[in-house]
């Protein structure tokens, strides 16, 4: 699963990156929770790409409440498609949630879990698959935009902490995930398969980034792990 990610990299490089119209409007963040707004990467029909936050965790249209949002943070790439909540948006609404790092909770004991960062071993950024969608407030009259990340079997790398992990893409797969033309259900599940063995590497981490509400540079710094893998 992906339950707690980071983007903290220049915007100019982000707009560079992924070709956007603008450079978004955005802050360092190092420890991004469910139900916070992050950047999320969308295209339109002309193949203009633009950056705005939207807030984790989809809240289908048929949602009676945006509360729903907090159990769809995630969603499984294998059934994402023929799901109520997601199919629509899997079709039409497709985005990259663009991530310096991601965070991975390894069980140590039933008391202890050791956090880890994991990130591209050659420091460049993430784009993971996700999906938006738009839920109207009839309470209020506003629209609330929000996204899920999609997730995916793990590779062995992520195997010996977790048994799933963020769809990453590469940059030719991001492309074609981003285009709205794009609508071959096949085809789009085959861009949706666990990242190559050589991709990622991992720090142990301080628990201080156990909590959502702790958001500073530490949070990737590294430190001596607890019993665990090494």
């Amino acid at each position: 699963m992906c339950g707690r990610f980071n983007l903290y990299s220049n915007p100019a490089v982000l707009a560079e990156i992924f070709e956007l119209l603008r450079e978004p409007d955005w802050s360092a963040r190092f420890n991004i929770a469910p139900a916070q707004p992050t950047l999320v990467i969308r295209q339109a029909g002309d193949g203009t790409r633009l950056a705005s936050p939207i807030q984790w965790g989809l809240v289908p249209p048929w949602a009676k409440s945006a509360s729903v949002g907090s159990q769809m943070i995630n969603a499984r790439s294998e059934t994402a498609a023929t799901k109520s909540a997601f199919s629509k948006a899997f079709l039409k609404q497709r985005c990259v949630i663009p991530a310096d790092g991601f965070y991975e909770w390894e069980v140590i004991t039933q008391k202890v879990k050791q956090p880890w960062h994991i990130y591209r071993t050659n420091h460049e950024i993430l784009a993971l698959a996700g999906l938006w969608e738009t839920w109207h407030d009839t309470e209020e009259d506003t629209n609330l935009e929000t996204f899920t990340i999609l997730t995916t079997s793990a590779n062995q790398f992520m195997s010996e902490i977790h048994d799933r992990m963020p769809v990453m893409l590469s940059q030719a797969n991001w492309m074609r995930w981003l285009d709205p033309g794009l609508q071959d259900v096949a085809e789009l599940n085959s861009l949706l398969v666990p990242a190559p063995e050589d991709w990622l590497t991992r720090d142990p981490i301080s628990a201080r980034v156990n909590s959502p509400r702790y958001d500073s540079a530490d949070c990737i710094k590294p430190v001596k792990p607890s019993r665990g893998l090494f």
